[in-house]
């Protein structure tokens, strides 16, 4: 397993999903104040992206049919969707924002 980095820190604002590229899957990050998360940006329930969803307090919402997760567990909060989000931890490195991926 090894960081990745994805972005400057100061180019991801707080409340919006942003969508980053790598080289196998796409992985969706949210600022909330000084905390970052990520998850697979792949709604479970369709296997839609779902970084063009929306941010209520630390739920993600499915643009599409509006399942929802805890986008600090991964945990589905709300159905239609019944698999929890694949999450990774996030650091903050020399002012990157860095995901802990698996070795690709």
């Amino acid at each position: 397993m090894a960081y990745q980095k994805l972005s400057p820190i100061d180019q991801i604002s707080e409340g919006k999903i942003y969508s980053f590229s790598t080289r196998y899957l796409e992985i969706a990050i949210v600022r909330k104040s000084d905390e970052f998360f990520a998850f697979e940006d792949v709604c479970s329930h369709d296997g839609g992206s779902i970084s063009d969803g929306e941010i209520e307090e630390n739920r993600v919402i499915c643009p599409r049919h509006f399942a929802a997760f805890d986008m600090k567990t991964g945990e589905v909060l709300c159905m239609p969707a019944t698999e929890g989000l694949k999450i990774f931890p996030t650091r903050v490195h020399e002012g990157f924002l860095e995901v802990l991926l698996e070795d690709e």
